[in-house]
């Protein structure tokens, strides 16, 4: 049996074999998964310094997500994040904001708008009298 998928009559009897038309087509069988969306991090003109967070923050962004605030964040007293465009963040992601967060200078101060509801919980428990160069504005 080389691979050849086969469909049933939709009668439901067995008899000759029929070729499917849509497996004879070159349209694909399922749409691409555009649900699945990618992370896009952009400088926003909005204050000195600030970013724009859109997508996902995971395994596949966090060499992104680290280069682009460590870049930011020599940039003014308060850098801020506007996050109510990031669906989701792993606690890498959130680790990566706290250790930046805990080398800035003295005076120095994150500003993130709009965080998803998980951010704060997380911030709350793993680093409960930590991070004090973050604030945390906006709905949870």
């Amino acid at each position: 049996m080389g691979g050849v998928v086969t469909a049933e009559p939709a009668d439901g009897k067995s008899g000759e074999s029929h070729s499917s038309p849509v497996a004879n087509s070159r349209t694909p069988l399922t749409e691409p998964d555009t649900s699945v969306e990618q992370l896009l991090i952009t400088e926003c003109d909005c204050h000195e310094a600030g970013l724009l967070v859109v997508g996902e923050i995971d395994l596949n962004g966090h060499d992104d997500w680290e280069k682009a605030l460590r870049r930011v964040t020599g940039h003014g007293a308060e850098v801020h994040l506007h996050l109510a465009g990031l669906r989701f963040i792993d606690v890498r992601g959130v680790t990566l904001l706290v250790n930046i967060a805990d080398g800035l200078d003295g005076g120095q101060l994150i500003v993130a708008h709009g965080a998803p509801p998980g951010f704060d919980r997380v911030m709350r428990v793993l680093w409960p009298d930590c991070a004090a160069g973050i604030l945390i504005e906006g709905d949870q």
